[in-house]
């Protein structure tokens, strides 16, 4: 569907934006119109379940767009009601309309900036990256309707041919039909009935998508500095669902081929000693198509056999040539941050020992662009390699020699930071990179490389932060100009995030160097602030922002000594936030405020 050229015209007067609706009764209308009751048994209490009315959202938030106010919030409503009514197709549209607005009425738009600064503007997108993801996953995959969770769904209960060998396989197939989960037979069904071309609709759709969201996340970042948005879980919806209907389409062209052009019937026959492996996919639409399509053939080399290194170097190649495509001067906006329940589940796996399963995990991360830059990811996939054995022994060489190169082109990279401001690598990678001799072997092989080249022995740091600089200072033995040093950034820093990062990074290097008692002001500071604009709210896609200080206060006030009922109170918050990180704090103390169980 195409984007009505209306929505983008300036408002007649003064104003090319309009008016200000914030308060305006289009504001709850809109709001009324999508609001939608959850479907729970009602009991003996029965009404009519409100549902959302998505064509009347479209309808009211295009008159606004298009005759009152250019507004950000309405254009993410609109964008989430064209998801739910138009599909794939929908939202491509109302991601191109986000960007578009951005880029015709900055100096306009609403939310208005305030003082310059783009915090407030950026509330909408930030909304539109990190709610809209349950509405892609339920993007149908079959003409019955069957999305993308659905299909997760039937894989796990399986089909009975395969349950019927096995007793509890059995059982608890049976105990997941009972609970009318969709079985793999039905899926099929459903699949088979489905024509080709509603899958290449789908997959060209999820394409636009992607697109339509590297667009507008680059003018993000150009325009929006630290107060940015992020995407990472709209994003990952799309990777999932677009990895789900590749698979679908190509087995879907198994059974109904396209047609060989005539250029290609003329090149001969195929590479020499390959055989007949069915008929041909088609070419790559885009380079996101061409990234999942990379993604799903190491996948599949993966599970056929695991302790092949093929899949872990192809998408090495790819990702790391992504890196290097840019010469020596490495890109820093290229370094895409993995959100935070990636992170967790990875740490949790890594904590549980379960190897295959990290390393499995690890290599589907790897193969997005959140696997560029974050080394932490290398360090979980080369330990769990190790401790699977030396039937690993290729696979450890060669995410180890792979990631020796990278080191060996980017030596800065460990000292960097990703677009969400986390470090590449942490405390532990650092040591790890270091006492694992990754970093001596990089250097090594970079010397002839050196001595024969004219450029200088040095490379600029590129992207590096205030906390990696300050992080320099620590490891010389001066703290305290690391410490003065994020100090006076915070001073600096234009956004209110940024100054509250700034001074959370301060805060970090006081109590691991022994400096509470001076920490304990600067983190109670902290989380009025917390308290006081609902941050846990405001950064509910990065809990780790907002968990960070109020561990470090947990682990002053554990020092010090302080109010037993703001630990208790700390404790819960972080294992909401941050669950690994509140796995190494001690149990909780009871309180009158709960029965002594922690995180109750």
């Amino acid at each position: 569907m195409p984007l009505r050229e209306d929505l983008l015209q300036p408002i007649p007067g003064s104003n090319p934006a309009g008016a200000n609706l914030r308060y305006d009764p289009i504001y709850d209308k809109i709001k009324e119109a999508r609001r939608e009751e959850e479907d729970v048994d009602q009991g003996d209490w029965k009404r009519t379940r409100k549902v959302a009315d998505w064509p009347l959202v479209i309808k009211l938030s295009g008159e606004a767009l298009a005759t009152k106010s250019k507004d950000l919030q309405i254009a993410a409503w609109l964008t989430e009601a064209l998801l739910k009514q138009e599909s794939l197709g929908g939202l491509r549209v109302g991601l191109e309309l986000l960007r578009r607005m951005l880029e015709k009425f900055w100096e306009q738009l609403y939310p208005e900036l305030e003082g310059g600064d783009a915090e407030l503007r950026a509330g909408p997108l930030t909304w539109v990256g990190r709610y809209l993801d349950a509405g892609v996953r339920t993007v149908p995959l079959t003409k019955a309707g069957h999305h993308m969770l659905k299909y997760k769904e039937s894989r796990t209960v399986g089909y009975e041919a395969e349950a019927k060998a096995d007793e509890k396989k059995q059982a608890a197939r049976e105990a997941a039909i009972s609970e009318k989960k969709l079985t793999a037979e039905e899926f099929d069904k459903a699949f088979e009935a489905t024509p080709k071309a509603f899958y290449k609709q789908i997959v060209t759709d999820l394409d636009g998508c992607a697109k339509a969201i590297q667009e507008l996340d680059a003018f993000g970042q150009q325009k929006f500095g630290d107060a940015a948005p992020g995407y990472g879980p709209l994003s990952q919806a799309l990777e999932e669902v677009q990895d789900a209907a590749r698979q679908l389409l190509e087995k879907r062209l198994q059974t109904d081929p396209d047609p060989i052009d005539a250029v290609a019937g003329d090149g001969g026959s195929g590479p020499a000693g390959g055989g007949a492996a069915g008929p041909l996919a088609p070419e790559p639409t885009s380079v996101e198509d061409a990234a999942g399509r990379i993604a799903s053939a190491a996948r599949f080399l993966r599970r056929h056999d695991p302790r092949n290194p093929a899949p872990y170097l192809m998408v090495r190649g790819f990702r790391w040539g992504e890196l290097r495509a840019g010469g020596p001067d490495l890109d820093p906006r290229l370094l895409a941050a993995p959100p935070t329940h990636v992170r967790t589940h990875l740490k949790t796996l890594l904590l549980d020992q379960k190897w295959a399963e990290l390393l499995d995990a690890g290599e589907t991360i790897m193969s997005t662009p959140n696997g560029r830059g974050w080394l932490d990811l290398q360090r979980y996939e080369l330990t769990a390699a190790e401790m699977l054995g030396p039937e690993y022994q290729y696979v450890r060489g060669a995410i180890r020699g792979s990631l020796v190169g990278l080191l060996r082109d980017f030596p800065t990279l460990p000292d960097l930071t990703l677009m969400d401001d986390t470090a590449t690598a942490n405390v532990e990678t650092r040591t790890w990179l270091q006492n694992g001799g990754l970093i001596a072997a990089a250097a090594e092989g970079a010397e002839p490389a050196r001595a024969g080249s004219a450029a200088p022995e040095s490379r600029p740091r590129f992207g590096r932060a205030a906390f990696d600089r300050a992080m320099d200072e620590v490891r010389a033995g001066q703290p305290q100009k690391g410490i003065e040093l994020l100090m006076r950034e915070a001073e600096q820093e234009k956004s209110s995030r940024a100054r509250f990062l700034r001074r959370s990074e301060a805060a970090q290097i006081m109590v691991d160097g022994g400096l509470e008692a001076v920490a304990l002001p600067i983190l109670k500071e902290l989380l009025e602030q917390i308290e006081a604009h609902k941050l846990d709210d405001w950064e509910a896609g990065d809990g780790d922002a907002v968990a960070r200080p109020m561990g470090l206060l947990y682990r002053c006030l554990e020092k010090l000594g302080g109010d037993a009922e703001m630990k208790d109170n700390l404790y819960r918050q972080i294992c909401r936030l941050d669950p690994v990180q509140a796995m190494a704090f001690p149990t909780a103390s009871p309180s009158p405020s709960n029965d002594g169980t922690p995180g109750n």
